[in-house]
């Protein structure tokens, strides 16, 4: 029976961005689909994913470590020359899409927002009337969302705090590019990373008790 290929691609030595200047290393998992990464070599000449992918390298040059997300998220909006942003939002957000709106509008930015609870309809409203036991959630509506800003084709959206599987409907509905701003995570002041660094925080993610001694 052939072997799967195994798809990790995060080695330590990383030779890949290193400099090896025998180009893909023999231990690489890449060998593995190399044909898979010569079709996508050639994807970004397109016109719809050269100037994103331009922008994105123009962008990250500029970003020494002094800049926070959202700054870099204006400077690529002005990278693209975009004038009609939109920003689909969690409504527990309402603050922060303020003073974001403000920094867009402040550099000529033309600013379109859905919160998350637009138009009130309830699970069953939508065919779903077992999910009312989670009316937390069942009330959010980020294919709605989607489909208003489709309506006033904004050129890129932005996300801001959907919940996790919200913010995968509002992607797939999104006519125009999707990147996401604001990752909810209410236990960690909207940031997830936060679970990963330090031992403490990895060990209460991995559920391991003060008198294990698996390391994490």
């Amino acid at each position: 029976m052939k072997e799967k290929a195994k798809t990790a691609c995060l080695c330590k030595k990383q030779g890949c961005w290193r400099g090896d200047e025998k180009g893909i290393p023999s231990y690489c998992q890449a060998n593995h689909y190399l044909k898979k990464i010569e079709t996508a070599n050639k994807a970004y000449t397109a016109p719809e994913v050269v100037d994103i992918y331009t922008a994105a390298c123009v962008v990250g040059k500029k970003n020494d470590g002094y800049r926070p997300r959202i700054e870099e998220a204006l400077d690529f909006v002005k990278e693209m020359k975009f004038t009609k942003v939109g920003f689909a939002v969690c409504v527990a957000f309402s603050t922060e899409l303020a003073v974001i709106r403000r920094l867009f509008e402040k550099d000529g930015i033309e600013v379109f927002s859905a919160g998350c609870q637009i138009g009130r309809s309830s699970a069953t409203d939508r065919g779903l009337p077992h999910l009312e036991a989670y009316p937390d959630n069942s009330t959010c509506h980020p294919i709605a969302q989607a489909e208003i800003l489709n309506k006033v084709k904004t050129q890129l959206n932005y996300i801001i705090g959907l919940c996790m599987g919200h913010d995968i409907l509002f992607t797939r509905y999104s006519k125009a590019p999707v990147s996401t701003l604001i990752v909810k995570d209410r236990l960690l002041g909207n940031n997830p990373a936060a679970a990963i660094y330090g031992w403490h925080a990895r060990r209460s993610l991995f559920k391991i008790g003060r008198s294990d001694d698996e390391i994490v």
